[in-house]
This record gives structure tokens, C-alpha cells and sequence, in this order.
């Protein structure tokens, strides 16, 4: 990395996860890219639409690229030279339940990830994920492996702590007062978390077992959630990142 190249200009080179890809003019492409040096990125490539060997189907989402990067002074976008997949992920292609759960989270860190400032816990959340819808796209469905689904909602709940935005889910947000262990409780993600009755509460009921495990899955970094609690826990995530990021707008 930092290499010079043409004159006035930088060349970096860094391992990089596509996060959308945008037609510009008759044949380029702008692409938004996690890299892992340099964090969110837009980058043009010259011809991409156009010319399979320039970059081929590196540029596909999932992978895992080596991408070189020319930086000029003054330029809105980075030039991308070039790209290589170096951790190929082709389960997922013939996944869709896998592939709708990666795009799900790609657009949740493109929302997230802050322009040119490298991450590196949110670059190896966004590595595991993807590494383990990719693992679950190549055994056989059974009752005991998770759904992508469930492996995304845990991600978001980790995705959320790697941005400073972790639910809080033991005490009022408003009061400080400790709701009692395994007591349903009202979450408003928008608000950061539980809410007593007291101070208004919110329209998000949690069960006392469903809120426990996604305390002991915030805490441990290990997925104790269970399908049953896919759909609440993935609103809470888009409901704080909507909050916090933008999400939808």
C-alpha cells in the first residue's frame, strides 16, 4: 500500500468486498467497496461492463477481492486498476436463501461503514458472515444448521455493537432502572433500547426467554438466538440502523 504511480496520483492495494455496483456511461461501472485498509471506498472502473478480460467476474458481490486502487488529489471517486478474487465464495450462487442474506448485510454495512476510515472489526464481521452463509450453502439442510436468515439476524445484532449502536436490553433507556432476568420487555430499537411502561414504553413486545438470548448473544460473540426469535431480532436491527445509518432513506 501507498506505492506512487502516475504523477500527483497514490496506488493502493488492499483486500476488498463489493458493496453495490452502479452502470456509469456507456461501459464503466462505480463500485462501493469494504476494503480492508482504507474502509468504504467508491471507486470507477474504466470498462467493466464491456470487456470481460479486464476484470472478468471479479466484481460479482460475495467474494473476496485483491483490488489495486490509483487515488488522485482533488478526484471524488478512486480509479480501480485492477481486481483478483482471492476468497471465492461460488456456494452462494446457487443458494438463493443465501445470497438474499448476504445482500441483505452488504447493504447494511454500506449503510454503516463510515467513507475512508478502515474498520477492522467491521471488515472481519462482514468476512464472517458471508464465511459462514457461504459454509451453510454447501452442507445439506438439516433442523440443527442454521438458516441464513439466522446466522444474518445474529451478524446484525454484532453489526450494531461494531458501530457504537448495541441495544440496550437490561435497563431503561430513559429511567436506568434493571429489568428484572427473563421479563418480557418493550424494546424501541430507534430509542436504543428497552423502555419501560413508565417512561411511555414501545411497540416492540420481547418475551423474557427471547430477550435473554439475545443478551447472552450481544455478550458472548456466539449465536444463542433460535429461529423462532429471525424475524423479531432482524427488526430490531434494521429498526436501529434506520435510526442511526440512514437505512431506507
Amino acid at each position: 500500500m501507498g506505492a506512487r504511480s502516475r504523477v500527483g496520483a497514490r496506488s493502493h492495494t488492499t483486500l476488498a468486498l463489493v458493496l453495490r455496483r452502479t452502470p456509469y456511461g456507456d461501459a464503466d461501472l462505480i463500485v462501493s467497496l469494504l476494503s480492508e485498509q482504507l474502509g468504504q471506498v467508491s471507486a470507477l472502473a474504466r470498462a467493466a461492463r464491456k470487456s470481460q478480460r479486464r476484470f472478468g467476474g471479479s466484481l460479482e458481490p460475495l467474494h473476496t477481492l485483491e483490488v489495486e486502487l490509483e487515488e488522485t488529489p482533488g478526484a471524488e471517486l478512486m480509479r480501480l486498476r485492477e481486481a483478483r478474487v482471492v476468497g471465492p465464495r461460488a456456494g452462494m450462487l446457487s443458494h438463493l436463501s443465501g445470497m438474499e442474506a448476504a445482500g441483505v448485510f452488504l447493504g447494511w454495512v454500506r449503510h454503516s461503514a463510515p467513507a475512508h476510515t478502515p474498520e477492522p472489526g467491521l471488515w472481519r464481521l462482514a468476512q464472517s458472515c458471508l464465511d459462514e452463509l457461504e459454509a451453510g450453502s454447501r452442507e445439506p439442510a438439516s433442523p440443527a444448521s442454521p438458516s441464513p436468515r439466522l446466522t444474518l439476524a445474529a451478524h446484525g445484532l454484532w453489526l450494531l455493537d461494531a458501530c457504537g449502536w448495541r441495544l440496550e436490553l437490561m435497563y431503561c433507556v430513559e429511567s436506568g432502572v434493571r429489568c428484572p432476568d427473563g421479563k418480557a420487555a418493550l424494546i424501541d430499537p430507534a430509542r436504543g433500547g428497552l423502555v419501560s411502561r413508565a417512561r411511555g414504553g414501545a411497540a416492540l413486545r420481547v418475551s423474557g426467554a427471547a430477550r435473554q438470548r439475545l443478551i447472552a448473544t450481544q455478550a458472548q460473540g456466539s449465536n444463542a438466538l433460535e429461529e423462532a426469535d429471525v424475524d423479531l431480532t432482524l427488526q430490531l436491527v434494521e429498526g436501529c440502523l434506520r435510526a442511526h445509518a440512514g437505512l431506507g432513506a
